[in-house]
């Protein structure tokens, strides 16, 4: 239902996008200009470098007498300059290259089924037009650009397109004539570009020779690099078809393929443009012998590359690296972040088209070269010559455009496999490389989103003893879901063209745990539903009244199961909703028993019968779960752009009233969220998507190997910890070790009822604690075949997981043994009496626990919390006393390695936060955090293993009567369900 609220949530985040615009396009803009003005600086340099070197040879051939030692040094310098400017170009080739080969790497070890290896026919097409890219990008930077001007530079930098342009003119449909015209014209003009030096050879005399056949050589093999926007398997001529499907077989091969070919570049690039700088020398003659020694030399420029990191001035070889590698990858980012906020033609494609006439504007108008001291070589060969470059850089330019039209399109969802398949950038041509990234681009809509219309959503939740509040809260989650799906069809019932992927088939089932007890009347004893249950009636009555704005009664449909009973209404907006009622002296109880109950009613019988399972999931509820319909959309989106997936799971927010542990569990999830649901996901796969708010593809469902394990009844000791006592890590587990990946979204959330009280938070964190230790455990035995089914996780995860489980087990003594030694240094007393008053504590806890109630064992454990807590106060005054440089006696110490670690550990959590400005608030919660550190880490594991006899759930085990009315006072028929 529309509110105040979602009104101002959305105009927050209409102005948040606002500011990412702003911010996206001119650091896209100014990322690009830096990028590529350093480049031309770098060639400025080398072109400056060779006009002196030849100035000096021809003095040389003058005045043979006046061959001295101080000539030579002099030509060598200048050798030496030239040889380490290449170097910075060899090392901003390299950098985009470095990070392919390790996110190659990453990928071919961590992502197994991501990837395979390429047939050799396709391996050596892609090894060779690779190569032929490289070597045309090394010899239009080192043998090309030194001798033209900036402005003539950057202009050629719009003829690198001579195949995409005949690619695009082959693949295009016969019924286009015009769009083939154009297509045609596109390829003339980029054939002008590299012919064009014919017509102004003239005007730059002997420095022409090698340029003559350089240039257009390196534009055309530059241009074979960018083949693959061109070519598809539906283009009408058969080879471009067979490039077509190489490029969708590249999707999988390329990070097996570009480990080598990455490496390969970089050799290449090496060995291309020193060579080719060898041999211009020669041709011009420009010294005799420079190059006799040209290993020397090489090792000369490296040397003076490296020493010029040891300069003050900006304008050095090295920092000019870094300014140049620096602003491509912001380039890169910044780009990649603009696709993917949706603002993809504002931020991305008018900033790279405005690169080319920005930097001309600069370098011809502003006269750059004069601002930096004549470092540029900005001389225009003559005016003939520069009108007739201006009149054909116009329509280069308009074939640039029309060739990289695809940059306007909308970005579709890209999917892991695609995200794979990305080639970085080539930061040399930081705009034409971004402009033909093959995933940025890419367009075709997959056939799940097509079929998106169909798709069956069912809702399932599980209650049991939930108070009015928490039942009130999912009844009006359920609501609005009813309203956005009623709009939703509304609109696609008035104009049958609307496609909407967010239009659902939707329905609610409600599993009520223990819903009857027994009643007597009369002499006669029947079962008849809780106090529970007709509360949840009573709510209905109510927000049926607030949506439909009457007060007419309508009773659900009543109908006698062999499980018990069930409810059934159809809500305003036209969505059913069912509750089904167990009674506990048929059918068994729990959590487990439920969700075994809603896959085998919902998926085997009355889903299988009548739909797709491809496009059927359920989303699965506890009975307190507040969301908006966005938080159910977004997980569909991910789950119809990677069909490997078999659960999504969204961002849960602890809510309650205020209090020290809602406090300390707001911050716990933020943190875990924040920073362990990413890691797994980037190293593997995350191990649990929590059953409160899930989506579940129904094929996984029926999978025989999951469901038939998951469906046992608990016989052995550890069977009661791993399946009763953390149902959906459970399930998560089983999906895992059958090759079915887990996402997770944070960009969906949704808020969840969490316990306020410290027996009830204990209770709970003693099962989720066992149930972590022991699915990790059975993860870790069975890691072989794990790691050959699931096509995310490798071995390096694995040891991840057996390193991050030994910690947790190491947690409880290292925390002890941390507040031994803390307690002897603030308090100071001496470190042995210390370690017996701790000792004796926890020895006492220990025999508590095992010979105590649980009642007792929990007011233990909240005497030792609140005395530990004021223990970690006091180490936190005389921390933050040390960090001014003083302790407690007002003495001046030295900034220690403690400190510097508290230090650094909560700089990384304040990052974070400022990541997830939504969230940021949680960072409050941090003292609080830290107050309950040795409780949480220490006390609470030796409670929950000691304890781990206990299989009962511990919270709402006691009746709530708060806000029920008694059975009595509710509608008659409701009660008379046996």
């Amino acid at each position: 239902m529309p509110t105040e609220g979602s009104a101002a949530n959305t105009s927050l985040k209409v102005c948040i996008k606002l500011i990412a615009i702003f911010v996206t396009f001119p650091a896209v803009l100014s990322a690009g200009i830096v990028s590529k003005g350093a480049i031309f600086f770098m060639t400025s340099q080398i072109g400056r470098e060779m006009t002196q070197l030849a100035s000096g040879g021809q003095i040389q051939k003058k005045n043979s007498d006046y061959l001295n030692v101080l000539s030579m040094l002099d030509s060598l310098q200048h050798l030496n300059g030239i040889a380490c400017w290449l170097w910075t170009l060899l090392f901003s080739f390299t950098v985009p290259e470095l990070l392919v080969f390790i996110q190659s790497l990453r990928i071919c070890f961590s992502r197994r089924k991501l990837w395979k290896r390429p047939r050799l026919v396709q391996f050596v097409i892609a090894f060779g037009l690779e190569s032929a890219q490289t070597v045309g990008m090394a010899l239009l930077v080192g043998s090309v650009l030194p001798y033209l001007s900036v402005t003539h530079g950057v202009l050629i930098t719009n003829c690198v397109y001579l195949v995409p342009a005949i690619l695009s003119f082959l693949a295009r449909e016969p019924t286009k004539p015009i769009m083939r015209l154009m297509d045609a014209l596109s390829f003339l003009t980029q054939l002008s570009g590299c012919l064009h030096w014919i017509f102004i050879r003239h005007s730059l005399g002997s420095n022409s020779q090698m340029i003559d056949w350089i240039l257009p050589v390196s534009l055309i093999l530059i241009s074979f690099g960018w083949w693959e926007n061109h070519v598809y398997r539906d283009a009408p001529i058969s080879f471009i078809r067979y490039f077509g499907q190489i490029k969708e077989e590249m999707t999988k091969t390329r990070p097996f393929a570009y480990i080598i070919i990455s490496a390969w570049k970089v050799v290449l690039f090496f060995a291309t443009i020193f060579a080719a700088a060898e041999m211009t020398f020669v041709a011009q003659e420009a010294y005799d012998g420079a190059f006799d020694s040209c290993s020397f030399v090489i090792r000369g420029g490296f040397n003076q590359f490296c020493y010029s990191f040891m300069s003050v001035e900006w304008t050095s070889p090295f920092y000019i690296f870094i300014i140049q590698a620096t602003s491509s990858f912001l380039f890169y980012w910044f780009g990649n972040f603009a696709c993917q906020i949706g603002v993809k033609s504002t931020c991305f494609a008018i900033p790279v088209v405005l690169l080319t006439p920005v930097i001309m504007t600069i370098t011809s108008h502003f006269e750059i070269a004069k601002i930096f001291d004549g470092h540029f070589h900005t001389q225009i060969e003559n005016q003939q010559s520069f009108v007739y470059l201006l009149a054909l850089s116009f329509f280069w330019f308009l074939s640039q455009t029309w060739i990289t039209l695809h940059i306007w399109s909308p970005t579709a969802e890209i999917s892991d496999e695609l995200v794979s398949d990305a080639k970085w950038y080539n930061s040399l041509l930081i705009d034409q490389s971004m402009n033909f990234s093959p995933t940025r681009h890419y367009n075709k809509v997959s056939e799940s989103t097509k079929c998106s219309m169909m798709t069956r959503v069912f809702a399932v939740a599980t209650m049991w003893h939930e108070t009015s509040d928490e039942m009130l809260i999912i009844l009006k989650s359920i609501f609005r879901m009813d309203k956005d799906q009623s709009r939703r069809h509304l609109a696609r019932y008035c104009n049958n063209m609307v496609i909407d992927p967010h239009c659902y088939h939707y329905e609610t089932h409600i599993f009520f745990d223990d819903a009857f007890e027994s009643h007597s009347k009369d002499g006669t004893t029947s079962r008849v539903v809780n106090q529970f249950v007709n509360q949840l009636i009573e709510l209905m009555d109510k927000m049926n009244c607030k949506r439909t704005s009457t007060c007419d009664r309508k009773p659900p449909v009543i109908s006698v199961t062999p499980y018990g009973g069930r409810l059934e209404w159809t809500l305003p907006g036209n969505t059913k909703m069912t509750v089904h009622l167990k009674d506990k002296s048929k059918i068994r109880v729990k959590k487990r028993w439920s969700q075994v109950m809603y896959i085998d009613y919902l998926i085997r019988y009355e889903i299988g019968n009548h739909s797709d399972l491809e496009n059927t999931f359920l989303l699965t509820l506890d009975g307190d779960m507040d969301f908006r319909p966005k938080a159910v959309h977004i997980l569909m989106d991910v789950m119809n752009s990677k069909r490997d997936v078999g659960i999504a799971c969204n961002r849960s927010h602890p809510t309650g009233s205020a209090g020290p542990m809602v406090w300390y569990q707001m911050y716990e999830y933020a943190v875990g969220f924040w920073l362990q649901k990413p890691s797994e996901s980037v190293l593997g796969d995350i191990l649990c998507a929590a059953g409160c708010f899930s989506l579940i593809r129904a094929t996984v469902l029926l999978d025989g190997d999951v469901m038939s394990k998951f469906v046992e009844r608990s016989e052995k000791a550890h069977h009661f910890i791993q399946r009763d006592q953390g149902e959906d890590r459970w399930l998560c587990t089983l999906l895992i070790k059958r090759g079915y990946r887990l996402a997770y979204s944070a960009s969906s959330y949704a808020y969840t009822r969490c316990p306020e009280t410290f027996d009830e938070f204990y209770n709970q964190r003693r099962r989720w604690t066992l149930s972590i230790i022991s699915n990790t455990l059975d993860l870790l035995w069975n890691c072989r075949r794990t790691v050959k089914l699931h096509p995310t996780i490798s071995w390096i995860f694995m040891i991840f997981q057996a390193l991050s489980l030994a910690i947790g087990l190491l947690c409880p003594g290292s925390v002890f043994l941390v507040l031994v030694n803390t307690s002897a240094t603030t308090f100071f007393i001496d470190k042995w009496i210390s370690l017996l008053v701790h000792s004796a504590l926890i020895f006492g806890f220990i025999i508590i626990c095992f010979v105590a109630p649980s009642r007792i064992q929990l007011r233990v454990a909240k005497c030792l919390s609140a005395f530990y807590g004021l223990i970690v106060a006091a180490v936190l005054i005389d921390s933050v006393i040390s960090l001014a440089g003083f302790n407690l006696h007002g003495n001046k110490m030295s900034f220690s390695v403690s400190n510097a670690f508290f230090l650094f550990l909560t700089s990384c959590v304040f990052l974070a936060g400022c990541l997830h400005p939504r969230e940021i608030h949680c960072l409050l919660a941090g003292p609080i955090y830290l107050l309950l550190t040795p409780s949480m880490s220490m006390l609470l594991v030796l409670y929950s293993v000691i304890n781990m006899n206990v299989i009962s759930w511990g919270t709402r085990d006691a009746s709530v009567t708060i806000g029920v009315q008694s059975p009595n006072k509710v509608h008659s028929s409701f009660s008379l369900i046996r």
